[in-house]
């Protein structure tokens, strides 16, 4: 493999507005030399450096894969457009950021695709590294080009442009794939003997050029999905790791070079949720819960704060406020590490009677911000989600915070549930503004509140896969209601982009078709979508259109019986589960309806 690390220096680096995002000599960076080894991976993630060197999940495996002997694992990030265009002027490919060598000459790349709107950074990466961007076009001398995280739920709408997908915990599956690989290469297999082996032995590998949705009937708009070999498997199995402690600590975790989303250490203390929230994918998914003792988060904390001088903490889960030993844990943290000007955070809370304790027990060294999880503001509505919190205890909960110090307070709630009305959303208001009354009490002053305020999409394997998702003139209605109510008030309320949530809609219960959709939206300019700097939603609308695509074809209600886009993708519960579910949800709403509406009557 050839080190172009020359060219990347003069002909990049000093072309680029951040080119400390491309030096790649980050410390703890331990990629051995790709040259001498008998195996070689490149971890790619489809955002800026600043994401993708904070997310958790990459540098875990990274880390995995290079302690697998005769493995060297590098990894990627997507340029920003000034970086593309000087890339593509000048003739740089995309790069190893370690090893300096081309992606295109490794054997593996794998890409973490965590949310929607990163699809068309996937397109660039591709063919910046001269990747052919479908699957169909690839040949001899490609890499096997891999996803998985949060997409490879409902992998459809990307499966054109991926070899494998494979839904669920990555660790398990990428161990396997490189003695696979390994073995292929000793042995002198093709590339598609390699992918094949790989689908037929893998229960969690799903290789899309070799299943296609079988012919929709009269007056359906979704088909099943179906192996187009008898060897293969009808339904691909989520990976899932036994035990957390399974997954390798990260103790050395890589420290940016320039300016990244968290600059602290991060330890994953459970995965999973109980809650099962009927709105949450990843509660639903990333099942059974597994945790890790608080001896083993503890040793995890000592060493990666010695191998990073880092000064934070983040206690990283789906609800760390669930966590069994929480108090316990953060208490031995704190014992250990306020002495050393060490604080302890924790991403979001759910609320209940915990949370009246913890503000205390994590503002031993800095008073930040507390963020709560509410998700909807009546009561009725958190019934129906399956949110079991109450207003009582969120007040309690803050107001503990107030006389711990802390004077700010975040706020998650959504919009678009189904059964929502005027007072669930003037309800939001309500709440917040008592939350921020609870600080009088203390001190006589209101307590400053940031609310959040995301659109509903009704998500995958969810019990709320079958509802509609609300239209743009809904959202904006709401957003204009909440401002209004909020107006000379110490409630400040913050508000997705609309489109984007649409989009991002379409991404995740769309089905295959949606791949052209996505390579018209990336050659018409589509860029950096989750980046307000970049995201142009004209250059969708435009895609739509040339596609003939029709956005609400997967907004739409989908009827119970059909089969769905994602169905061959088998999540922890079973349909009737999930059927049983949506059916409870219903009946806490008083409608009793077993059947979604029709997209023309939907409230």
């Amino acid at each position: 493999m050839e080190n172009i690390g020359e060219l990347i220096s003069r002909r990049l680096l000093t072309r680029v507005s951040r080119p400390g995002q491309y030096i790649g000599l980050e410390i703890n960076a331990r990629c051995p030399e790709v040259s001498a080894a008998e195996v070689t991976v490149a971890l790619a993630y489809p955002d800026s450096y600043s994401v993708g060197i904070s997310h958790l999940g990459s540098q875990v495996l990274y880390q995995m894969l290079n302690d697998i002997p005769g493995v060297a694992c590098d990894r990627a990030y997507c340029p920003f457009p000034d970086a593309e265009a000087v890339c593509l002027a000048e003739g740089v490919p995309l790069f190893g950021w370690e090893s300096r060598c081309r992606l295109r000459d490794f054997d593996i790349l794998g890409f973490s695709l965590a949310y929607e709107l990163c699809v068309t950074n996937v397109l660039t990466m591709l063919d910046l590294a001269g990747i052919p961007l479908r699957a169909d076009q690839r040949g001899r001398g490609d890499p096997i080009v891999v996803a998985g995280d949060a997409l490879a739920d409902s992998p459809e709408p990307v499966a054109d442009f991926f070899d494998l997908i494979i839904p669920g915990d990555g660790e398990g599956p990428l161990r396997e794939l490189v003695e696979i690989v390994r073995t292929a290469k000793r042995c002198g297999a093709s590339r598609e003997e390699t992918v094949l082996q790989a689908a037929r032995t893998m229960p969690s590998a799903y290789a899309p050029l070799y299943y296609r949705p079988a012919r929709l009937t009269d007056g359906a708009s979704t088909a099943a999905v179906e192996p187009l070999r008898t060897d293969l498997p009808a339904r691909i199995e989520r990976a899932c790791l036994k035990r957390l402690s399974d997954s390798p600590a990260l103790v050395r975790p890589l420290v940016p070079l320039a300016e990244a989303v968290h600059d602290r250490v991060v330890i994953e203390i459970m995965r999973g949720c109980p809650n099962a929230c009927r709105f949450c994918q990843a509660g639903h998914t990333r099942l059974p819960v597994r945790i890790r003792s608080v001896d083993e988060i503890v040793s995890i904390a000592r060493a990666a704060l010695t191998a990073t001088g880092y000064r934070e903490i983040s206690l990283l889960s789906l609800s760390s406020g669930d966590y069994p030993h929480l108090e316990e844990l953060i208490t031995r943290l704190n014992a250990e590490f306020a002495g050393r000007r060490v604080s302890v955070g924790l991403p979001s809370l759910r609320v209940g009677q915990q949370l009246r304790v913890l503000p205390a027990l994590t503002s031993v060294v800095r008073k930040g911000g507390l963020t709560i999880a509410a998700e909807a503001a009546s009561q009725r509505l958190r019934e129906a989600i399956g949110k079991d919190i109450s207003d009582e205890d969120m007040v309690a909960g803050v107001r503990a915070a107030y006389q711990a110090g802390w004077q700010r307070v975040k706020v998650y709630l959504m919009a678009g549930l189904p059964g929502e009305t005027d007072a669930d959303i003037d309800a939001m208001y309500d709440l917040c503004r008592r939350l921020s009354d609870a600080r009088k009490d203390i001190d006589g002053r209101r307590g400053t509140i940031s609310a959040s305020v995301s659109w509903l999409v009704p998500k995958p394997h969810t019990p709320m896969q079958w509802c509609a998702m609300r239209d743009a003139d809904y959202f904006l209605a709401v957003r204009r209601r909440l401002r209004e109510r909020s107006h000379r008030s110490p409630v400040a309320f913050k508000f997705h982009r609309v489109e984007r949530s649409l989009l991002e809609g379409v991404l995740c219960r769309g089905d295959r078709r949606i791949g052209s959709l996505i390579e018209a939206a990336w050659r018409g300019g589509a860029r950096m979508d989750s980046w307000d700097d970049f995201f142009d939603y004209s250059k969708w609308t435009t895609a739509f259109e040339q596609t003939g695509i029709q956005a609400a074809e997967f907004l739409r209600p989908f009827a119970l019986d059909a089969p769905l886009p994602w169905s061959h993708i088998a999540g922890p519960h079973g349909e009737e589960f999930l059927k049983n579910e949506y059916t409870r949800m219903m009946e806490v709403l008083g409608r009793g309806e077993t059947e979604p509406r029709r997209a023309d009557t939907q409230a």
